[in-house]
């Protein structure tokens, strides 16, 4: 999801807090933001602390990325054309893996590039 605007953040953040199972006061506390403050978040509110949102960012796992370093669709693919081979030879991945895998990826296709 590619992120333009802060309502897009706080459709993420949002997102990704339900995909965790938790309440905005749980997320509230693990970040030391105000529950009011994490809703005006997810809500798309302009103007925010930037170190009470690179915190919360930090605690669901978000990452800052320049273009370069973000992966692509082929980037993808070839990560998951490397899962399913591992599948098959009994080797599954878990998420963290498939990350690892996902970098390895980026960072080849970066030095081709600067080759």
């Amino acid at each position: 999801m590619a992120i333009r605007k802060v309502a897009d953040l706080g459709a993420a953040v949002r997102a990704e807090r339900r995909r965790r199972g938790l309440s905005q006061a749980a997320l509230a506390v693990q970040a030391g933001v105000s529950r009011e403050w994490l809703s005006r978040l997810e809500n798309g509110a302009p103007r925010l602390e930037a170190d009470k949102l690179l915190t919360v960012m930090d605690v669901l796992g978000f990452a800052v990325l320049p273009r370069d370093e973000q992966p692509t669709q082929a980037d993808i693919a070839k990560a998951q054309k490397v899962a399913w081979t591992m599948a098959l030879e009994a080797q599954p991945l878990t998420d963290e893996g498939f990350q690892r895998v996902l970098r390895k990826v980026v960072a080849r296709r970066q030095a081709r590039s600067a080759a």
